[in-house]
């Protein structure tokens, strides 16, 4: 087994560093002890294992055209993780320059580029979740650190990881960039993003944001829950949508609390649950720093955006804008732009089975507005 030993004296050509950069990355294995906890922490058991459709998902970019700055999605199920991941690769792509505001050509990068915006995804949601101050990236050894024995269910990855740690963001940074195919190409990158997350703000840190201990961020059927969407787009696990907390007096002096999101998050969130009264999406998520939202609609996590920052900062650009849709498992072929129009009315019928689901979501943030699908076949 690898003791904890630092990577220094290597040298990294960065080549977006002037000069040789000095990495340093303390690095460790994984033992049985943390392996069973992250279990417990995304199944509830120990004797749980990630399914198949997590085992061959990595982030990996599509090649059509029009649909460069896609994310692939294989099976269904991690398309929480996916969706989180491809709205921070938009949020690089479209406005980390802000010459290239407005612009469709930042819809076509190149391979490159995409892959250098993926990698600062990345290291993003791990150095929120973290608190800004250290991340961990788990990495594949190709070989077992520990022997799996008792209550533990091996699954050919947790076993063989090696938690890489930095406290300095140009580490984090220069780290990924030399290990970036391991997400991009994989096998498993959503398997290392989720535990690279949950390490780098710490077990017992995802465990207290939840409401109830006994949560998970694996959910039936291999679906991501709130809280794993939550950890990965604010860096806390936590299992509301509303702004702040809610006190809830359960009688006797007992107090409930239901924690939420404490601050303006940069992606954003529109649900389908909100269209049929079950939660309300608090303006952190519903008005978020940047016009990118992940859209939850029956199960499914997918991505809107808009190219105009300007939408999330100034009422007067939501008369009439475009906003563009991405669904990584629908096999898309081309690009899907809606226009909303919100001096228009459009008198919505909630009990009215034709009505794409996804308008029903938009109306959530701008209600009653008119929506046109450009000749685009609605989806149902």
């Amino acid at each position: 087994d690898i003791e904890d030993e630092e990577t220094t004296g290597e040298v990294s050509k960065n080549p977006d560093l002037s000069t040789l950069y000095m990495l340093q990355v303390v690095s460790r294995a994984i033992d049985i002890s943390l392996a069973k906890e992250l279990k417990n922490l995304l199944f509830g058991s120990s004797l749980c294992c990630f399914p198949e459709e997590w085992k061959i998902q990595s982030f990996t970019f599509n090649n059509i055209p029009q649909l460069k700055y896609g994310i692939v999605q294989k099976k269904g199920g991690p398309c929480g993780v996916l969706a989180a991941v491809q709205a921070c690769v938009l949020q690089q792509l479209i406005f980390a320059d802000s010459n290239r505001n407005k612009d469709t050509r930042c819809l076509q990068p190149s391979e490159v580029h995409r892959t250098k915006c993926l990698t600062v995804a990345i290291a993003d949601i791990l150095w929120r979740a973290g608190g800004n101050e250290k991340a961990i990236v788990a990495l594949p050894s190709g070989r077992q650190q520990f022997t799996p024995v008792g209550k533990y269910k091996a699954d050919g990855i947790l076993e063989t990881l090696i938690l890489h740690s930095a406290t300095r963001y140009e580490d984090l940074i220069v780290f990924l960039q030399q290990n970036i195919h391991q997400f991009e190409i994989g096998p498993c990158g959503c398997i290392l993003l989720t535990v690279s997350v949950i390490l780098s703000r710490s077990i017992n840190l995802v465990r207290n944001d939840f409401d109830v201990l006994t949560n998970r961020l694996i959910g039936s059927h291999g679906y991501c829950t709130q809280e794993l969407v939550n950890l990965l787009l604010t860096g806390k696990a936590v299992s509301n949508v509303f702004n702040n907390v809610i006190e809830l007096d359960s009688g006797n002096g007992n107090i409930t609390i239901l924690k939420g999101i404490t601050s303006r998050s940069d992606i954003g969130l529109l649900s389908l649950f909100e269209h049929y009264d079950v939660c309300q999406v608090g303006c952190y998520l519903k008005t978020p720093k940047y016009p990118i939202w992940l859209v939850c609609s029956e199960s499914h996590f997918s991505v809107l955006f808009c190219l105009e920052k300007d939408l999330v900062d100034d009422w007067k650009t939501e008369r009439r804008f475009d906003l563009y849709y991405y669904d990584g498992l629908a096999n898309q072929e081309e690009e899907i732009r809606l226009t909303v129009d919100t001096a228009q009315m459009c008198a919505e019928d909630k009990e009215n089975d034709l009505t794409p689901p996804l308008e029903h979501c938009i109306r959530t943030k701008w209600q009653g507005a008119v929506i046109d699908w450009n000749g685009t076949e609605p989806i149902l």
